[in-house]
């Protein structure tokens, strides 16, 4: 018997899904196996992170934050393949190899980079340190690494069968599926994963004007040179995918950043006339905040009540609901942080004793007013309790709604409003490990991973689902997520430099002639291109993209509902991730993972990072396992 395993979607996840198929396929009766690996972008790569693109973008991780490979102790069956990290695949570049474990150094050896990669990464690989942000592309030259060892550590009966080309349908023929490609070409396997990514759902469309509309995508998917030199645009988004559509049309335009002491950013913005004038809104109106400069890689957070509840929630069988008895022990955490950092940083601007303020952020009574539907009252309760505490006492409810209070601002003196408090955010990721503030947001930031985890698979309760969880995760993305500190110096430069505007929040789009407007509060801005600067997360239930359509129309796939609340993520099975069929039953061959199961299962978008046993991989390895069984090689899992 020939087997066939088809990997749609080769970019992070294919590579790990790849190499966990060797970790287990070594340990089985040779037997033939064909793995047709399919995409229409850069295969061992992705779409995001393909090597070709603007070295101007670069990734949101750190570079000893991440890594492809498994480690000892981790929780997966298959054998552990110890490898570098980003950093340590670099610093091995560079010759550092004392600084790199034994088994990546071997690892290494055995796979050596093509010099002329080192050459032309010299300049970057030569000053990334464990905190810097890499380039995309050299991300992406990582994972191509990565899956050339992943495809040496296949047994010989395995062959490899690549295809650049989009997978666009699906069809159950008896125990088979046959998988037609955009060439016109198709693949019959026996047992098939989706790991396809970003795939966009429907949008709706702006209101029609005749302006020019820059849909939502990759940031090297959309068109910006639809982005008309010194012409206004208004551009909805403000986090990673505005600052990466920034820097393509400025930095990538010729334009040049310069250090500039006398400037509040610290940047002087040299202009090469060919910018367009952002005019920007998004929901929240504000920029996300920049990541502190530990000049290391980040502190884990402390979560010491968070972690309490959730080790006592473990145990119960009951829904979890994260207003009423998550969100306070996460609040009284974050309150904790940042007196205790402000007492460590600026003693003498304590007013009480650090033991008493402690003392009453545990006393306050935050269960009376805790809510499912909404965090801010929380937050309330304690600014009540801490009245009095400090010269500069800490308020959560002004960095969940930072731009409280400005709906009758002028553009101008919002524009000052918001850049004030830039430089604001500029100065605290500097304080780094002395900011109170930024010790506070990162208990916020790194509680999401376990909290997500603690309600997943419909664990937390419908109303919070809705309400206060949708809220503090998207909280947390603003402060938790936001770009390298010198993209906010770098926004603010252009702002001084008169290229940009900001809008406010909640925007409201309506036609113009020849263009759009948007309204915020008592401001509007006029323009003929309209450019949205973010990446919505896939819907089954509503998607273009004619591969999950066919499992949608052959009833093979079915919307995750917890309390009868359909998701957008396809439900899949927790021992396997294959997918549920609309009639209830797993399907035998069918396995979905990653980014598009995010309203069932936690911490899907984020890249691995070692040290961490990471969903990730774990998720990989039980898919690789299960492919396998599926395909007539191996055990049942169960």
């Amino acid at each position: 018997m020939h087997s066939v395993i088809a990997l749609i979607g080769m970019g992070p996840r294919g590579i790990s899904t790849v190499e966990r198929i060797a970790a287990y396929a070594a340990d089985l009766p040779a037997r033939p196996l064909t793995l047709h690996l399919i995409d229409d972008s850069e295969i061992g790569a992705g779409r995001v992170w393909e090597t070709d693109q603007s070295r101007t973008l670069c990734m949101n991780t750190l570079a000893g934050a991440v890594t492809l490979f498994t480690e000892p102790g981790s929780t997966v069956g298959g054998r552990v393949l110890e490898g570098p990290t980003m950093f340590e695949w670099i610093q091995l570049m560079r010759g550092e190899r004392d600084a790199v474990p034994a088994p990546a150094r071997t690892l290494f050896d055995a796979h050596p980079v093509n010099p002329a990669l080192s050459e032309q990464y010299a300049e970057e690989i030569a000053v990334t340190r464990t905190e810097s942000n890499p380039s995309r592309a050299l991300y992406g030259e990582y994972l191509r690494w990565v899956f050339d060892i992943a495809l040496a550590q296949l047994p010989d009966y395995v062959d490899v069968v690549t295809h650049r080309a989009r997978a666009v349908r699906i069809t159950d023929d008896a125990e088979r599926d046959v998988i037609e490609l955009d060439n016109g070409t198709t693949v019959t396997a026996d047992a098939t994963v989706l790991a396809t990514g970003w795939v966009l759902p429907t949008r709706s469309t702006p209101p029609a004007g005749g302006g020019v509309w820059v849909e939502p995508d990759n940031p090297i998917e959309q068109d910006a040179s639809a982005l008309p030199a010194g012409e206004n645009v208004i551009v909805r988004g403000l986090g990673m995918g505005f600052f990466d559509l920034m820097a393509l049309v400025t930095i990538d335009r010729g334009g040049r950043f310069e250090e500039d002491p006398e400037t509040r950013s610290g940047l002087r913005y040299v202009a090469s006339g060919r910018e367009p004038h952002l005019v920007v809104t998004s929901g929240r109106g504000y920029p996300y905040l920049p990541k502190s400069e530990y000049l290391a890689l980040p502190p884990d957070g402390t979560l010491e009540r968070h972690q309490r509840v959730l080790a006592e929630l473990a145990g119960s069988s009951e829904p979890i609901s994260f207003g009423t008895q998550i969100w306070p022990a996460l609040a009284r955490d974050t309150y904790a942080a940042y007196y205790r950092t402000l007492h460590q940083a600026r003693p003498q601007e304590l007013r009480v004793e650090l033991d008493e303020i402690i003392r009453r952020i545990d006393a306050a009574d935050l269960e009376a007013v805790a809510s499912a539907d909404d965090i801010m009252a929380v937050s309330g309760a304690l600014n009540e309790a801490l009245r009095g505490t400090a010269e500069v006492e800490f308020d959560l409810t002004e960095w969940i709604d930072p731009l409280h209070g400005t709906e009758a601002l002028s553009v101008d003196e919002l524009g000052e409003f918001v850049t004030s408090h830039m430089e604001r955010d500029i100065a605290e990721a500097i304080a780094a490990w002395d900011s109170p503030v930024k010790a506070a947001l990162w208990e916020i930031s790194t509680a999401r991973k376990p909290t997500t985890i603690a309600v997943e698979n419909g664990r937390g309760t419908a109303a919070d689902r809705l309400g206060s969880l949708q809220e503090y995760m998207a909280f947390g993305q603003m402060v938790g997520s936001g770009p390298p500190l010198f993209r906010t110096r770098e926004l603010l430069a252009l702002y001084d430099a008169g290229l940009v505007t900001f809008l406010g929040d909640q925007p409201v789009l309506e036609a113009a002639e020849s263009g759009y407007t948007a309204t915020s509060g008592n401001r509007s801005a006029t323009a003929p291109v309209l450019a949205d600067a973010f990446l919505p997360g896939p819907d089954i239930r509503r998607t273009p993209d004619p591969l999950t359509g066919s499992l949608v129309d052959a009833h093979r796939i079915r919307p995750f509902a917890p309390h009868g609340i359909p998701t957008a993520a396809p439900e899949t099975d927790a021992a396997t991730r294959r997918v549920v069929r609309e009639d209830g039953s797993l399907d035998p061959r069918l396995h979905i993972i990653g980014i598009p199961t995010a309203g069932q299962w936690a911490d899907t978008t984020i890249s691995p990072m070692p040290g961490t046993d990471a969903p990730f991989l774990q998720e990989t390895d039980k898919v690789a396992a299960s492919l396998l069984q599926a395909a007539g090689l191996g055990e049942q899992r169960s």
